[in-house]
Formats: C-alpha cells, sequence, structure tokens
C-alpha cells in the first residue's frame, strides 16, 4: 500500500492573510485532482514568519483561523493535509496578559480539523525570535495524529515544527516521543531561512531522527522572501524526504512547487547512510542572490526597475549581471559617474559591460559638481579640506544622483558593498552606503570574484581585466588603478579573516593558534595571484595582531552598517539583524 504525499515549498505573501488561504485552497485542490493524498505545508504557511510584532496581533491570529476555517477547510473533503499557522489560547496567557499565542499548526483529514499542535521547542537564533512572540507548547501534548485515508485505512503521523526536529541538546526529544507512542512517519514543518551550508546540516538532521525512530521523514520549508528589517530572509524551499528506502528525494531550490513522495506505511527504517547533499557552494549562491533581487522587486511593484551605479569594478560588475538575470536588462538603468580620478580603464570597462549586457547607461560626470563643492566648502572652513573630506564628497555626490534618477524614473537604487569591505566600514554614509538593498552586503569579496567567474566563464559580459585590476575606490591619486594602485587591504587576508570572526566566531587568539600550526582552513585561506599563502605574508605575531585590529575595526564601524541598507543573508552569520552588535565598542576583544 502506498500514500501519495505532496510536500509544499509554499510561498507566503508575509502578512497577506487572504491572498495566502486562497493560494492554498488553489493548491489543494488541484492536489486533490492530480490524487494526493496527504499534503503538507510549511510552518506558518497561512501568515508568513517574518512579520515582526504583527504576530502579536490578536486581532491578526483570530484571522488566520477564520480564514482556515471559510476558505481552506471547504476544500478539503477529500484530502488530509497539515497546515503552519499562529493559534490563540484565552486559557492562558503571555506575560503580559494577553491571550496565550503560539506557533501551531492544524491537521485536516476530509473536511474536518481533527487536532491543532503548538511547537513545543522555540527558536531564538540569528534572525529568529520565536519567544518574542510565543509561549512554548506542553511536550506533554505532543501524540501522533491519526489521518483517515478512507478503503487504507488510518494512518498515525507525527508532526514536528522545524526546531524540533533540532532536538539533540533540548529538553525533550519530540521524534522519539511520537516514535514511542506508535507515529508511523515524522511530517517536519519549516521556515527554515537559507544560507549556503544549510541544507547540508538540515539533512544530516533529519537523518539524526531517522535513524534513532526508523520513520520516513517528510520536510516542507517554505519558499520566498521576508524581512526583519535590516535583513532579507531568503527561504529556498529545498523540500525532502528520507523513505523507507533511505533514499533521499529532494526537491528544487526556490521554487514553489509541489513536491510528489510515495510512502509506504509500517516499514521500519533499519539502515541509514550517510546522504551526499551538499549542494555546490557558489552555484546555489548565485542562485539565491538572483532570486532575491527578483523576488524583492516583484514585492516591491511601485518601482519601475533598478538603477545602478556602474565604475567598472568587480562588485559593481557583479551586480549588474545579477540584476539582468533577474529582472531583466530592459528595467536597469547603469549609471556611469567619473571624476577626475576615475581612470580611463575602468570607464572604457563599465561602458562594454552595459553594452554587452544590452541595457540602458548614462555617463554623469560629477567633476564640476565636486569642483564648486571643494570652493564652498573652503570658503566656509576657511582652509583646505581633508584628503578623507575630498574621498567622502566623491562618493555622497554619486548617492545624491542615484537618489535623483530613482526619483525621476522610478527605479530602485542598488547598493554596491560587499561584506569584506562593510566589516571595517570601508564605505562612505549617505554616499556608497545606500539603496534599497544591497545584494552583497554579505558576500566575501573573494566570493565575488569566484561568482564572476561561475557566471561569466568566457567573459562574455565582464572582460578578464576587471578580475586582474586591484580593487580600487578611485577617489584619489593614492588609488591610481592605472599604477596598480586601489584599496588598502590584502583581500586574500581580509577576506577570510573576516569569515572567520564574524562567520566562524574564531578569536584572534584562537587564530593565533592556528596559523602557529599552519592549520587554518585551506578552502577558506587561499593563495593569493602570485600563490602566496597567508603563512607567506605574516610572522605568527603579526598576523595576531591583523586579527585583533580587525576586531576592533568591526566593532568601531558598526554605526555605519547600522544605517545601511538591509543585506540579504547569504552564510552562518550576516550584517544586521543576524549578527547582533553595539553602537558603543567593547574594550574586550
Amino acid at each position: 500500500m502506498k500514500i501519495k504525499v505532496g510536500i509544499s515549498s509554499f510561498n507566503p505573501a508575509p502578512g497577506k492573510l487572504l491572498c495566502n488561504a486562497k493560494k492554498i485552497r488553489t493548491i489543494i485542490l488541484d492536489a486533490i485532482n492530480n490524487n494526493f493524498e496527504l499534503l503538507i505545508f510549511p510552518e506558518m504557511a497561512l501568515s508568513g514568519y517574518c512579520l515582526g510584532d504583527l504576530h502579536t496581533n490578536s486581532k491578526f491570529i483570530k484571522k488566520q483561523w477564520e480564514l482556515l476555517q471559510q476558505i481552506i477547510l471547504p476544500a478539503t473533503n477529500n484530502i488530509n493535509l497539515v497546515l503552519g499557522l499562529a493559534l490563540l489560547d484565552n486559557n492562558n496567557c503571555m506575560h503580559n496578559g494577553e491571550p496565550a499565542r503560539y506557533n501551531g499548526y492544524a491537521a485536516i483529514s476530509n473536511g474536518k480539523i481533527i487536532r491543532t499542535g503548538k511547537k513545543t521547542l522555540l527558536i531564538n537564533e540569528g534572525v529568529l525570535e520565536d519567544s518574542r512572540y510565543f509561549l512554548p507548547g506542553n511536550k506533554d501534548e505532543i501524540s501522533p495524529i491519526s489521518f483517515d485515508f478512507g478503503k487504507k485505512g488510518k494512518i498515525s503521523m507525527g508532526v514536528m515544527i522545524c526546531q524540533e526536529m533540532w532536538d539533540d541538546h533540548s529538553p525533550h526529544h519530540p521524534a522519539k516521543i511520537l516514535a514511542a507512542q506508535g507515529a508511523q512517519a515524522l511530517l517536519v514543518l519549516n521556515s527554515s531561512p537559507f544560507h549556503t551550508p544549510k541544507f547540508k546540516m538540515r539533512v544530516e538532521t533529519a537523518r539524526l531522527r531517522v535513524k534513532e525512530t526508523g520513520l520516513p521523514l517528510f520536510y516542507a520549508n517554505s519558499s520566498g522572501i521576508q524581512d526583519i528589517g535590516k535583513n532579507i530572509v531568503v527561504f529556498d524551499g529545498g523540500n525532502f524526504a528520507i523513505t523507507y528506502n533511505t533514499k533521499l528525494e529532494t526537491g528544487n531550490f526556490f521554487k514553489d512547487e509541489l513536491l510528489p513522495v510515495d510512502f509506504s506505511p509500517n516499514h521500519k527504517i533499519t539502515n541509514v547512510p550517510q546522504l551526499d547533499t551538499n549542494p555546490p557552494r557558489i552555484p546555489i549562491l548565485k542562485d539565491a542572490l538572483v532570486y532575491t533581487l527578483k523576488s524583492f522587486l516583484e514585492r516591491n511593484p511601485f518601482f519601475k526597475g533598478a538603477v545602478l551605479g556602474l565604475s567598472g569594478g568587480i562588485d559593481s560588475a557583479l551586480d549588474a549581471l545579477l540584476l539582468v538575470e533577474a529582472i531583466g536588462a530592459e528595467n536597469l538603468l547603469c549609471l556611469n559617474l567619473p571624476s577626475r580620478f576615475n581612470s580611463k580603464v575602468t570607464r572604457s570597462i563599465a561602458g562594454e559591460i552595459a553594452e554587452k549586457l544590452r541595457c540602458e547607461y548614462i555617463i554623469h560626470p560629477i567633476e564640476e559638481v565636486f569642483n564648486k563643492k571643494i570652493i564652498d566648502l573652503k570658503a566656509g572652513l576657511g582652509h583646505e579640506p581633508m584628503q578623507l573630506t575630498l574621498e567622502n564628497m566623491q562618493a555622497r555626490e554619486r548617492g545624491n544622483i542615484l537618489m535623483q534618477y530613482s526619483q525621476e524614473r522610478g527605479l530602485m537604487v542598488i547598493g554596491n558593498g560587499n561584506k569584506t569591505e562593510m566589516q571595517r566600514g570601508y564605505a562612505t554614509l549617505y554616499g556608497d552606503i545606500l539603496g534599497a538593498i544591497m545584494p552583497l552586503g554579505d558576500v566575501s569579496k573573494l566570493d565575488i570574484f569566484q561568482l564572476a567567474k561561475y557566471i561569466d566563464p568566457k567573459n562574455e559580459f565582464i572582460p578578464a581585466q576587471v578580475l586582474e585590476l586591484k580593487p580600487s575606490a578611485e577617489l584619489s591619486a593614492a588609488q591610481n588603478i592605472e599604477k596598480n594602485l586601489g584599496d588598502p587591504f590584502d583581500y586574500y587576508i581580509e577576506s577570510p579573516l573576516g569569515t572567520e570572526i564574524i562567520e566562524n566566531k574564531k578569536s584572534p587568539l584562537q587564530l593565533k593558534k592556528l596559523f602557529r600550526e599552519r592549520s587554518l582552513d585551506p578552502a577558506l585561506w587561499l593563495p593569493d595571484k602570485n600563490h602566496l599563502l597567508v603563512y607567506d605574508k605574516f610572522t605568527t605575531d603579526e598576523f595576531y595582531k591583523y586579527a585583533k585590529d580587525l576586531v576592533k575595526a568591526v566593532s568601531n564601524s558598526y554605526f555605519k552598517r547600522v544605517q545601511a541598507p538591509p543585506v540579504p543573508v547569504m552564510t552562518p552569520r550576516a550584517f544586521g539583524l543576524d549578527f547582533r552588535e553595539s553602537l558603543f565598542p567593547p574594550e574586550f576583544y
């Protein structure tokens, strides 16, 4: 006997309950027509997960229950399903006396709600804050649900919500509880945010639950983008099932779809082999960035397209490529904004990229306005402005022009900053730190080079010269790219060191030990263009000092990042509300 299961990677419109309810109803009716017998929708499918304090609005939660009964339930007469939504309990209360709120689910069988359940293990990590909005469910209420499959009989299934699968260090273990009570399968509802190693982590954790229970596991995850203000939270779908034959059946990433899986009850899994699940990092990173940009523009339809400052450097070149794939060349305006310090090389490269991409390209010089502002500032100050002031004036004038084109054309400004530069605050407030979104804000400089090579391996759009030039802001004669001058960093040091400190949470002392042992991760610490390794460039004490200086620089530059555009989360720890900082730098490094 087999049951046809559909695992939905539903893409909710955050906070738009009626829209989501109608879309869910359509999926259910289509599934019935295609002979599905069980549907599994993700966590918080009806409302969306990242809603901020809207989760505390009791009327909003009541509306979810009303729409479940009025729109969704009438479509379920010939199917079983589990759906994530928020629940109210008037018999209990939050700490402030409001009715208790829960991250929960409704189990439906042939037109009837047969059970509601509550998430018992809440997540408070990175961009997720369950306990700010919800109470944990009672572990004593965990029990399997009996779904009616007509002539095939009733099948007992255990439902878990996201963190309940990740129970290794938790006070109770939902999968084991459900298995002990006779569950024949585990259904896991998730709104699990993307970062590049996340899929492997999910499958490895699911494998542990299968191994300890002997039960098949079906994993439903949201797709789409949502936000928490400072971060764009990407949900990649990536649904999967580990079935009785230990086969890993997977859906697509970044797609709202129904993954069909056949389930044979009463088959215990006795052997769970290691599963090869790690998608290549650079390709999935590229797909995530394109998906984010496309979805972000779709979620903001009052913008007609995007406007980007195209300098001829690698960051803006990569952003242009990603945008053309995401929204089409016809919807992208590229502006080149040269001053006297921009070389003929980079100006030529910018024009060549725009021509090959076939997007609109405008050269808007800033030299005349820049010179006038120098005269006015000198008159006000009574002396010559500092060099750094002159450099930042150019960046701010460029930002001003980008915003003017945005206003006139109805286009969204895209910020070009990357994570490696932002870790030191190597950017100008109200200059290049601007825009509605900074797509590369969680992408290191070395990954930017790898992405460009992956997307354009034959240099059809980005000239090979871009990858060889020393990165430069071109804001002064000291950054003359034609003399091989530019940014004051070795990105083969700065980029991996930032990853170690921010994402891997390593201290300078830990890094010093690894350096001394020559055991830094070689996949991260790459040889530079001259084949030199980090060990060739520093003594142990010099490396330790550099690491301490970077930690201090990260802390001292938060005032810039807190005012930066939202950053899509691509790594295990992104700047924003994923990596929380203080404006007042600590003394401990």
